[in-house]
């Protein structure tokens, strides 16, 4: 019976190990103070007493990004920090992003949140590659549904005829963003040329090149 009892206890923590994520809130809710400068593992809650129905209700996708640059892409952030402080130790983070026709959200990761992406408008070509190098891409249309494992890298691109909208929610409060060229060529201080030149084959002129397109104000 003991071994019975031990063997439970194992397996409880085992899966409150694989399971952790965010600390669960201990409060019904804690509307982040923006004001504050109590730094903690989170964000200073506002008194109860001051939180309103307003707090909890979010219009800032109302608006849509501006899409003229490069990429042709435009996002707002629905974060507990920015502007949805009600998301505070709620273990989710939003963000909208418009796309001009051939927008692209280049590759990146949410080191810390996996991501469900919906199409709100438009036609989307999205996929991620896991670590064994398989890519997983679909073509979405509105009303469409992909999801991004945590970690992995991944990659949005408007194959339609016109502009094209997604909605994003990710699973941590703080996901954040790597994106692959920019910290691999424009990291501070730069990667050594020989390990770039090595891993992919390229030149040093072509990691010039690349800075110049990915750095402001870079010059070879």
């Amino acid at each position: 019976m003991a071994k019975l009892m031990l063997a439970f206890v194992a397996a409880a923590l085992l899966v409150a190990c694989v399971s952790a994520g965010e600390a669960s809130p201990i409060n019904d809710f804690c509307v982040a103070d923006l004001n504050s400068t109590l730094m903690i593992n989170g964000l200073a809650c506002k008194s109860p007493a001051m939180v309103m129905s307003e707090d909890f209700l979010f219009k800032g996708f109302e608006v849509d990004a501006d899409t003229n640059n490069p990429l042709g892409i435009g996002i707002i952030p629905g974060f507990a920090a920015v502007n949805y402080p009600a998301l505070n130790t709620q273990g989710l983070s939003l963000a909208k992003i418009n796309y001009a026709k051939g927008g692209l959200v280049p590759p990146h990761t949410h080191p810390r949140a996996a991501e469900v992406i919906t199409v709100i408008k438009g036609e989307v070509y999205m996929g991620f590659v896991d670590t064994a190098g398989k890519l997983f891409a679909a073509t979405l249309k509105t009303g469409d549904f992909f999801n991004f494992p945590k970690g992995l890298v991944h990659f949005q691109l408007n194959v339609g005829s016109g502009h094209a909208e997604t909605l994003s929610v990710l699973n941590a409060q703080n996901p954040g963003i790597q994106l692959m060229a920019t910290s691999l060529f424009g990291s501070s201080p730069f990667i050594r040329d020989d390990v770039l030149e090595r891993a992919f084959g390229i030149s040093h002129d072509t990691q010039e090149q690349i800075r110049m397109a990915l750095v402001p104000g870079y010059k070879a």
